[in-house]
């Protein structure tokens, strides 16, 4: 079975209702990241990009495509797929936009807003080479496989947190590319 069908269901939200996305805390800098899937016969892949090290926040981290709200941008969902063309290449039309997640958090003060993205077709994917290294896909079978997930802790307050992060392929991912993916893994 498909593991897209079960969150094609998902898709009934109204996105636009209530104004959901341009709803900022100002206390981070509101952003925005596509898990795109990339649909296969076989096994679904994950889209992620390795970030260079010439940047200010998260140099050299695994990531989605994504970044930081503009004031041009209409809402979040608008900042996704912006960034996902000048990260990539990928147009707009090339995704079907399924569904989004509940927002994270970083160490760093952003605030990302996570939309899961299906692409049925063959793209090409070009990165810019100014924020993006490299890309690369993970299998979801293989991100589900037990002997490719760890645990990573931080201080927070003084207290001790657990949380997942994933080894495949000999690539690292952590933090909040790991956090979102957990909750991506939970409904697809």
């Amino acid at each position: 079975m498909n593991n897209i069908l079960k969150i094609d269901t998902l898709n009934n939200q109204n996105f636009n209702e209530n104004n959901l996305f341009n709803k900022f805390d100002v206390r981070y800098k509101p952003s925005s990241v596509f898990i795109l899937i990339f649909e296969s016969k076989n096994d679904n892949k994950v889209l992620f990009l390795k970030r260079s090290h010439n940047l200010e926040f998260h140099k050299g981290e695994v990531c989605f495509p994504g970044g930081s709200y503009e004031k041009n941008d209409e809402d979040l969902l608008a900042t996704a797929f912006r960034e996902v063309e000048e990260e990539t290449g990928i147009k707009k039309e090339e995704i079907k936009l399924l569904t989004f997640l509940d927002q994270e958090i970083t160490r760093t003060g952003f605030t990302i807003r996570p939309f899961i993205g299906l692409i049925r077709k063959e793209v090409q994917i070009k990165v810019d080479n100014k924020e993006i290294d490299e890309f690369f896909k993970l299998s979801i079978n293989e991100l589900r496989n037990n002997k490719n997930i760890r645990n990573y802790y931080h201080l927070v307050n003084s207290n001790l947190i657990k949380k997942d992060a994933y080894f495949c392929k000999d690539r690292l991912i952590w933090g909040a590319t790991a956090n979102i993916l957990s909750q991506a893994l939970a409904i697809i």
